[in-house]
């Protein structure tokens, strides 16, 4: 594997490179006071789900003010259209099939192998306090002490159940031990613990913390104060409008009901993201700490509550045409990334780790390959990224025709993974009768390619491949080397039942 090292840009940022000869797997030395971290997770928040990204009617007063402070992330995608690939994605800055994350965690193989480094460990290493508190999902089996969890990855303390949760749950687990029931409706319980363990930290230490929110996955759950938000006679048209959102990609099952219970749950997350902001604001945190939110992956499609947008994006979650993969952004950084500001720069969830390394005065060293890159000369002094590799997307069973999708630049490029059952049906794709899971992950090749200008169609409705041959090809031979690359490094594991013939 290759060995690679970022080394710190300096961008008037007030920070220095770190010692070259240090042993620590990451190591800081700035002039100037470290800044605190915290990253702020929506769990299915579609890009057209808040106020500040273009929704009609969901009310989102604090997540908008945090827009405003900071800078809009109009290019924002998540690491994979599904959950645990995507977590996986943003905590090794790896793609998740690198990392043998192949699907969510609903095989009890799945999980990020303690040989991966995170960027909690990283950040831990270089004297940051580090805390998790929400949705982990990044391990198939939660059994405490099988399978790596939260503080085998970085983090000194955890509050983390093993997938969604709703009100006042009983499955979670605090630093290794049952937590036993906790009294709160979701993002309630994930701030009140945040703030209570913010309450007790070194204040002379920098912390990084995670707060990954359960909302608006199901189980959709709001109180009545927010729901009363949303009387029928003012969504009416709006949820018209999303029975249809998402081209022919998206197939709406079943009778859709109680949409104030969805818009209320985007709401009441809201709410409590609100209530985080104001104590970092009245504890003198607000001013040196960055803030970064973002979602998991699309909206869901495919159930009675759900009523998220892709906005005009086509598709929704579990997709490879961008309503699965391109979520609201935003990044707050008092003095050192302008308020009001929105870019257009594209940004994975694989690009957080070296972005946030960057932004706290860190360089790693890291054996394996990265995917994601630096992207603070970008929103910062609007440079040009430096990236390794194409941002990438793969999903084995992916929705909607595609399997997997490669952006470079304006350009994007899908395939599909042959051969297998119905190739190109709008449901989720299923590997051939007689084949494994694994076999399909590892020995489907890529075919049935497209080609879209997002610049100018960001509904990839046009497939420019013949229009552009040369371009085309290029991208189709980079696009099938880099997936052999990746197939070739993520482990192996036995991943469900072997499909018969019948």
């Amino acid at each position: 594997m290759t060995s690679i090292r970022y080394k710190l840009l300096v961008l008037g940022l007030g920070l220095t490179a770190p010692d070259p000869g240090a042993n620590a797997a990451g190591t800081r030395q700035t002039d100037a006071a470290p800044v605190n971290i915290v990253f702020l997770l929506a769990d299915d928040m579609g890009y057209g789900d808040l106020a500040c990204f273009g929704s009609p009617v969901i009310q989102s007063p604090n997540l908008d003010r945090l827009a405003a402070q900071g800078m809009k992330l109009n290019q924002c995608c998540a690491a994979s259209s599904n959950c645990s690939p995507s977590r996986a994605g943003i905590l090794t800055g790896r793609s998740p099939y690198r990392v043998g994350m192949y699907d969510f965690a609903r095989f009890k193989p799945l999980h990020i192998p303690k040989s991966e480094t995170t960027v909690a460990e990283v950040l831990q290493d270089a004297g940051y306090q580090t805390m998790f508190a929400g949705k982990w999902h990044c391990s198939g089996d939660f059994t405490p002490g099988v399978q790596p969890d939260p503080g085998d990855h970085g983090f000194d303390y955890w509050l983390a159940n093993v997938s969604n949760f709703g009100k006042d749950p009983t499955t979670f687990l605090r630093n290794g031990e049952a937590a036993g029931p906790i009294d709160g409706w979701m993002s309630e319980l994930v701030v009140n613990e945040t703030m209570e363990w913010l309450d007790q930290r070194d204040p002379e230490q920098p912390f990084f913390t995670c707060l990954w929110f359960s909302e608006p996955h199901t189980p959709v759950l709001a109180t009545d104060q927010f729901r009363a938000l949303y009387p029928a006679e003012t969504i009416t048209h709006h949820v018209k409008q999303l029975a249809v959102s998402g081209g022919a990609q998206v197939k709406r099952r079943g009778a859709l009901k109680n949409p104030d219970l969805y818009f209320g749950c985007v709401s009441m997350l809201d709410h409590h993201i609100g209530r985080f902001m104001k104590y970092l604001a009245d504890n003198g945190l607000a001013e040196n700490t960055l803030v970064v939110f973002t979602s998991d992956n699309g909206p869901e499609h495919r159930t009675a509550t759900a009523f998220g947008s892709s906005g005009h994006f086509r598709g929704a979650k579990g997709h490879m045409h961008d309503g699965g993969i391109h979520v609201p952004g935003i990044i707050r950084w008092p003095g050192r990334i302008e308020a009001g500001a929105v870019s257009e720069e594209p940004v994975n969830g694989t690009d957080w780790l070296p972005t946030l390394y960057a932004a706290a005065g860190v360089t790693p060293d890291i054996d394996r390959p990265l995917d994601g890159a630096n992207v603070l000369p970008a929103l910062i002094d609007q440079q040009p990224v430096d990236r390794p590799y194409p941002m990438m997307w793969w999903l084995w069973h992916a929705r909607g025709g595609y399997e997997v999708a490669m952006r470079d630049g304006d350009y994007k490029l899908l395939a599909t993974m042959l051969p297998q059952n119905n190739p190109g049906a709008i449901n989720d794709a299923v590997q051939p009768d007689g084949w494994s899971i694994m076999q399909f992950i590892r020995h489907a090749e890529l075919d049935n390619f497209e080609m879209f200008n997002l610049a100018n169609d960001s509904s990839e409705t046009t497939n420019v491949a013949s229009l552009q041959p040369e371009r085309f090809e290029r991208l189709k031979k980079h696009m099938i080397d880099l997936h052999a690359e990746i197939r070739a490094e993520g482990p192996e594991y036995e991943l469900g039942r072997t499909r018969n013939k019948k």
